[in-house]
Parts: C-alpha cells; structure tokens; sequence
C-alpha cells in the first residue's frame, strides 16, 4: 500500500496467486475495488457477517465459470499489504442482483468462456 491508497495491482496479483494452477487455468477472477473499513462486516458471502480487525479487500474467484447458479467459488479477504486473511468457500457469486460497479475483473483463465465474466471492466485498463 503506498500512503492511504492501496495498490490494486498488488492486491489483484496476491488474489491471483492463491488460487492454485488448475485453478488458474479454468477461472475468472474479480476484486472488490474499495476497500472494506475494519470491524465493517464483509458484504459477501451474504448472511456470513464477517468482521476484520483491519481494512480488507474482497476478491472473488468463479471457480466453474459457465455453469449455471451454484457451483464451485471462492472469496479471498485480503489485507491492504496483499495476504489472504481468509478464504471462504462458497457456492454463491457476489452478482446474484446484478453486478456492482466497483467490481473489476482480473483474470480470465485460459480455459474459462470468455462469455462467463460477469464484467468488461478490467483492473489493468
């Protein structure tokens, strides 16, 4: 994190490297781009009610991109330096009510349909 603002990039390439290789190659990865204050409660997975003692940021990893509803996917909480605090799996993605506006994909893996991503909007443009 440099001053108050986080490094995205940072946080994009640390969401990235907890996902192991298989999981790289088939899913779609997307960050929070706001960070979540400490002692707030995450806004995904819903109902969890999880607090941090520091401010987070959230990622999410479509883990089976393509099928429909539940299936296999992650949320990665992530400190402002780039650790994994935490890793809640879950079955459920953050856009079951549409896509939120701070939500920036990351990475597409090289088998995932492209139609899959939730959204264009790209963290590295």
């Amino acid at each position: 994190m440099t001053g108050l603002a986080p490094d995205w990039t940072q946080l994009a390439g640390a969401a990235l490297a907890a996902l192991d290789p298989a999981e790289r190659e088939t899913a779609i990865l997307y960050l929070v781009r706001r960070m979540i204050p400490a002692g707030a409660p995450l806004p995904w997975p819903e109902g969890t009610g999880l607090r941090f003692d520091q401010a987070v940021a959230l990622a999410f990893a479509d883990l089976e991109p393509g099928v429909n509803w539940t299936h296999r996917a992650r949320y990665l909480v992530l400190g402002s330096g780039g650790a994994v605090l935490d890793r809640i799996d879950t079955d459920r993605p953050p856009f079951l009510r549409g896509v939120p506006d701070d939500l920036y994909l990351v990475h597409l893996g090289e088998n995932a349909p492209a139609w899959a991503a939730a959204t264009g909007r790209r963290l590295d443009r």
